[in-house]
């Protein structure tokens, strides 16, 4: 990545230039789908079936044009032992039981790929209350097709899958996330990985993306969302997890104390941690050219690694700067003062909230959220700087 403002390419992003035109903001959530009205329901009680649990009842949900569907369960509530299950077009199917995962009989299902989802009520002989739909999300972005990108020069960053050092499941803590927005009901991709803390399952992204526990119960959390060979087109066996509590969230601007760390704290259901594992944030903080390794979902798309800064992998991502303080927006709003540190690895919208980790991959140093800053390189947070804010619930290091 060459470091010229005059080369930079900054999409699919809210952008807004700083003071004096030195610097430049772009928050990196990406757009992946709206919100529509639909309204499908099943008789109350539904049919009775039997020990087998044979299928009595069936909703074929269809959006044209769709490239996922999720769909809005209310007053979901099933008998003991019941289940529902939801068959995309690709054959992806999810399954729920009892009051769905928030255990409140109201949920977003699991995206399926396509435009079409099979619904069907698997009954025993107990009595249920059955579910309503209200509305779907209806999907509006192809993950693996790019958008426009946060990146000077040549694109630096390749498929995890491509690199030995190192190995790709160094990175299996790293999520796809996919919510649902308070402020204007779309749906929206960033990134999250799993974090050492007080609590199981705890996820770390930036407030930005997720910063309400509505947010946090729209959440579908994808882990292992990569190739499953370099140069291949098979994907890796993912697994996703709904969002479980919000813990705790700070600001993008600042406006005094501690806020102005754009992070949020969440957990998952699910303990996918006992799968994926979990990295471990330091108090450590780095130096200008330390190594550094950026993973990401970017566009919501296939994780991907910035290791190098060009498409030839002759330069190493590296801290170019540290304890900077940007202007994020044309009103003068600042950052938390000395919070950030800038680097010149490659991003993309929908790469908010990835970790920056060490060059021996051992720690995480910092929690990327601004693009373009500095002639055109990217940001992030000190892990120092949040670890204080959160205090016990976060495990950090100390090296």
């Amino acid at each position: 990545m060459t470091r010229f403002l005059s080369r930079c390419i900054v999409g699919g992003a809210l952008v807004a230039l700083a003071a004096g035109g030195s610097n430049s903001w772009a928050i990196g959530k990406v757009k992946a789908g709206e919100t529509r009205p639909y309204f499908a329901t099943t008789p109350r009680p539904y049919p009775v079936g039997s020990d087998s649990r044979p299928v009595v009842w069936t909703d074929t949900i269809r959006s044209p044009g769709a490239t996922w569907l999720r769909l809005h369960f209310t007053r979901f509530d099933l008998a003991p032992g019941d289940y529902v299950s939801i068959q995309g077009s690709g054959g992806e199917t999810h399954r729920y039981t009892g009051r769905g995962p928030h255990d409140s009989g109201d949920f977003w299902s699991f995206s399926t790929d396509g435009d079409r989802a099979v619904v069907r009520l698997h009954a025993g002989k107990g009595i249920g209350g059955g579910y309503t739909i209200t509305e779907i999300g209806h999907g509006t972005l192809i993950a693996e097709e790019p958008v426009l990108e946060v990146v000077c020069g040549t694109d630096g960053r390749k498929d995890v899958a491509c690199y030995s050092s190192p190995a790709p499941t160094t990175f299996r803590p790293i999520a796809r996330l996919l919510f649902q927005d308070d402020s204007d009901g779309a749906f929206y991709v960033c990134t999250g990985s799993l974090v050492a803390g007080s609590s199981a399952s705890t996820l770390i992204t930036n407030n930005h993306c997720i910063d309400s526990q509505s947010e946090t119960n729209s959440l579908q959390a994808r882990f292992n969302y990569q190739k499953a060979a370099c140069k291949g087109n098979q994907q890796a066996a993912a697994s996703n997890y709904n969002g479980g509590s919000f813990l705790r969230t700070s600001t993008v601007n600042y406006t005094g104390g501690n806020s102005g760390l754009d992070y949020t704290l969440l957990t998952l259901q699910g303990s996918p941690e006992a799968t994926w594992g979990e990295f471990t944030a330091t108090t450590l903080e780095p130096g200008p050219g330390s190594l550094m390794l950026f993973p990401q979902h970017p566009a919501g798309g296939l994780k991907k690694l910035g290791k190098f800064e060009d498409r030839q992998q002759n330069v190493l991502c590296d801290v170019t700067a540290i304890h900077e303080t940007y202007v994020v927006d044309s009103f003068g709003n600042t950052t938390n003062p000395a919070s950030q540190f800038s680097y010149g690895c490659d991003s993309e919208g929908g790469s908010s909230g990835s970790p920056i980790l060490n060059g021996g991959a051992s720690r995480v140093w910092g929690l990327h959220h601004f693009g373009g800053v500095n002639n055109c390189n990217n940001s992030a947070t000190h892990m120092s700087d949040i670890c204080g804010d959160a205090g016990a619930l976060l495990s950090c290091a100390s090296n």
